[in-house]
């Protein structure tokens, strides 16, 4: 479903060109569940935008379902997300002046699909949601926030979703319930791709990519707490 072939990202940074991202290759299949982990300042978040589309490469491609992203126009590449991929942010990316249902309507209003006040309630419910649906963001906490941001996301009912640390500001109970909720819709054969910091939910997922200074330097399958620790320790050492 995702193909990228050796992607590479470079920024200017005080008049010299920064490498954030070097030849990097990543295949996911629909219906798989794949982390990403790797330190702080390791190029995760720009690998997840190059991925999905907001960011472009400096180099290398990136293709989805078979179709190279960089070289659809823009309002191609705009309808191929608005149908196909849901990105939930890790620095959430609610309207501030839109209430908490306008906020998880907005991107079916965009794609002019129905929205169900039914559903959506009963949506938060399930990720645990407490404060009102009439409330704007600059009201809520930031675990509400990022329900909020989560909730947006799973009512795209999209094939492929891009989750940039989305369980970062919640409380156990809820990253148990927003991560459940990720697992079930990957069995469902949806695509998550997910950065995160947290290694006991990588350890849950199909595959995990461990990424250090904007390169991949290995990948465990079926991984396990122990193993992607190990893997960090080294890192870090």
């Amino acid at each position: 479903m995702i193909i990228a072939k050796k992607i590479s990202k470079q920024i200017q940074l005080a008049n010299q060109s920064v490498e954030i991202l070097h030849e990097t290759t990543i295949a996911a299949e629909a219906g798989e569940f794949l982390s990403i982990i790797g330190p702080s300042g390791s190029g995760k978040t720009t690998l997840l935008n190059c991925l999905s589309g907001l960011v472009k490469p400096s180099t290398g491609e990136v293709y989805i379902d078979g179709q190279c992203i960089q070289k659809l126009s823009a309002r191609k590449l705009a309808q191929l997300r608005r149908t196909s991929i849901s990105t939930i942010f890790q620095s959430y990316n609610l309207l501030p002046a839109l209430n908490v249902y306008d906020n998880v309507v907005l991107p079916l209003r965009l794609n002019h699909q129905r929205a169900s006040k039914v559903a959506i309630t009963e949506l938060l419910q399930k990720l645990n949601f407490k404060a009102d649906l009439n409330q704007v963001p600059s009201q809520l906490s930031g675990g509400e926030q990022q329900k909020v941001a989560v909730a947006r996301a799973l009512m795209m009912h999209a094939r492929i979703i891009f989750a940039d640390e989305p369980t970062g500001a919640l409380d156990s109970l809820s990253r148990q319930v927003i991560f459940g909720q990720l697992r079930a819709l990957s069995q469902q054969g949806v695509c998550v791709i997910m950065v995160t910091h947290d290694i006991e939910q990588a350890a849950q997922t199909d595959r995990a990519l461990i990424l250090s200074d904007g390169c991949i330097v290995n990948e465990v399958k079926q991984p396990s707490v122990e193993q992607l620790f190990t893997q960090m320790d080294r890192l870090r050492g």
